[in-house]
C-alpha cells in the first residue's frame, strides 16, 4: 500500500516497511482515505483550522508552538502549480520545503510553526 511513516519527521510515503524485533512504527494508510479527490491534510505537526476547498485550490491555517518546525503531508487531486505559505501578517514564510509524491498524490510541506497561524494556499 501507500503508507506515511508518522515517526519520521519527513513523513515519507512508503510502499513497504520492515519492522525488526524491538522496533516500533506508526503508519498512516493512504489507501484507507474515503474520498481521495477531496484535498485534505493527512498528517501534520500542527492543528489545522479554516480549511477551504474551491475549484482548483485548497487553503488552511496551521497553528503550532513557536520554535518548532511543521512537517505535513497533504492529499491533493493533482500536482500543485502554486504553493503560498504566509504568516498571520500576510508576509511570505521563508525556507519552505516541499516535495510532490506523484504515486500517492501527496504534497510534503515543511516550515517554521507559529501559534498565530501560518496560512497555506495550494493551487493545482
Amino acid at each position: 500500500g501507500e503508507l506515511i511513516d508518522l515517526f519520521d519527521p519527513q513523513l515519507p510515503v512508503l510502499t513497504e516497511k520492515t519492522v525488526h524485533p524491538g522496533e516500533q512504527l506508526f503508519l498512516y494508510d493512504i489507501n484507507r482515505v474515503a474520498d481521495k479527490q477531496r484535498p485534505q491534510v493527512l498528517a501534520a505537526a500542527a492543528r489545522i483550522y479554516d480549511g477551504q476547498v474551491s475549484a482548483g485550490s485548497y487553503s488552511f491555517v496551521a497553528k503550532s508552538p513557536v520554535n518548532t518546525v511543521n512537517s505535513m503531508r497533504v492529499l491533493l487531486p493533482s500536482e500543485p502549480k502554486q504553493v503560498l505559505v504566509n504568516d498571520s501578517s500576510g508576509k511570505a514564510v521563508s525556507d519552505v520545503k516541499s516535495s510532490w509524491d506523484k504515486n500517492s498524490k501527496t504534497l510534503y510541506l515543511g516550515f517554521d510553526n507559529s501559534p498565530d497561524g501560518i496560512r497555506v494556499n495550494i493551487k493545482w
